[in-house]
């Protein structure tokens, strides 16, 4: 992670290469950049992104978790519900500028932001239950809020990409640009929310997460409940073993 602040806006990069998959390391990073926006007075605003072109994040590293922990379903969809439930709870606006591919749990890092702006090249999709298991880190309850359930179950269920067209149809993203307009679309946006009284931006992201953070808890236990009943199945092996023998990267419908 790389963490750079200009005045009353920082910026977050996610930086591990090839894809930005995320191990428990990379995660804990997450989660301490999120610390530092938020004991930092001097930033109003952080914006997080991708380093690396083509891609903004894989979600989890299944070269990683399945390795580690190939029987502790329960430790896996913790740890990213942790750090993307952190960064949900940032009392400061969290801008999600996304520039390439977003895959898997990838999309509950955007989802855990504020204000989603994608380019014309970004891709959104959900392949997990094509490979025998599904999102464990939060994804399926906060794409319901942010899309409803059916726009949510043909991502989830079909497991196809969508182009950030769709994706700002359905509600996904509040904006597409062009793929060089998108930081200075980002650092306008942040700007004008730096200058925002911050108090009440506080409390209006508390009034607009409050009904879903009531009922987070729930969903989020449902949820890993049910990860761990696929995490560790024949399945789960069979699609793991197919999904790294192959790149995942499809192109999207519209």
């Amino acid at each position: 992670m790389e963490l750079r602040a200009a005045g009353p806006v920082a910026v977050l990069r996610l930086n591990k290469p090839p894809v930005n998959a995320l191990d428990e390391p990379a995660l804990h990073e997450l989660t301490q950049a999120v610390d530092q926006v938020e004991d930092d007075p001097a930033i109003r605003v952080v914006i997080i992104t991708s380093a690396l072109n083509g891609i903004f994040c894989a979600g989890g590293d299944l070269k990683y978790w399945p390795r580690v922990y190939a029987d502790r379903a329960e430790v896996v969809s913790a740890a990213g519900q942790c750090a993307f439930g952190r960064l949900e709870r940032l009392r400061k606006p969290c801008i999600a500028a996304i520039q390439g591919h977003v895959i898997g749990d990838g999309l509950s890092l955007a989802l855990g932001c504020d204000i989603r702006l994608a380019s014309q090249a970004a891709t959104f999709r959900l392949p997990e239950v094509g490979y025998g298991f599904i999102p464990g880190w939060g994804t399926i309850g906060r794409l319901v809020r942010a899309v409803g359930t059916a726009p949510a179950a043909e991502l989830l269920l079909v497991g196809e990409p969508i182009s950030a067209a769709r994706a700002q149809t359905i509600g996904l993203v509040s904006r597409v640009t062009a793929p060089d307009d998108l930081m200075p679309a980002a650092e306008i946006l942040a700007a004008r929310l730096a200058a925002q009284p911050p108090l009440a931006l506080h409390y209006a992201k508390a009034a607009l997460l409050g009904s879903s953070a009531h009922r987070s808890p729930d969903q989020i236990a449902w949820e890993a409940r049910c990860f761990a009943a696929v995490w560790g199945s024949h399945e789960w092996k069979q699609g793991l073993h197919k999904l790294l023998s192959k790149s995942t990267i499809t192109e999207p419908w519209k």
